[in-house]
């Protein structure tokens, strides 16, 4: 259940997001979708190479168990790049993403509860197509 809860996550991590401005701050795109929205950091990169240098990096030291999953650093738009980490807790997945505009890092935090997941029953077992024996 963990599994299927973790890709759905992934889904909607991966939904496209309108590219950013070029002169528009960290926190504009998240204010104006209505989602959590990005926190400047106070590291500061020489350019956009070393700051998703540095999101690499942020995603192969995330710790287990600490961390379920962890992706990136990925595209969404030119200029923007993305990395998360998530954490299954229940129902919810706590999420925690570090983003690089450019040379500019900022990060979010957000809770993402999975009540809209219906739970898998013995029928919806029954119904899937398995490969023959």
């Amino acid at each position: 259940m963990k599994t299927i809860a973790l890709g759905l996550t992934a889904l909607l991590l991966a939904s496209p997001h309108a590219p950013p401005t070029a002169t528009a701050p960290a926190t504009a795109l998240s204010e104006a979708d209505g989602e959590t929205p990005f926190v400047a950091s106070p590291q500061d990169f020489a350019d956009a190479a070393t700051c998703s240098a540095h999101l690499a990096a942020w995603v192969r030291s995330s710790p287990r168990p600490a961390y379920d999953a962890a992706v990136g650093p990925y595209p969404i738009a030119p200029g923007d790049v993305r990395a998360h980490r998530v954490a299954a807790r229940g129902w919810a997945h706590e999420i925690e993403e570090q983003r690089c505009l450019v040379e500019v890092l900022s990060s979010r935090r957000w809770t993402h509860a999975m009540n809209d997941v219906k739970p898998i029953t013995i029928d919806d077992i029954r119904n899937m197509s398995f490969p023959p024996r």
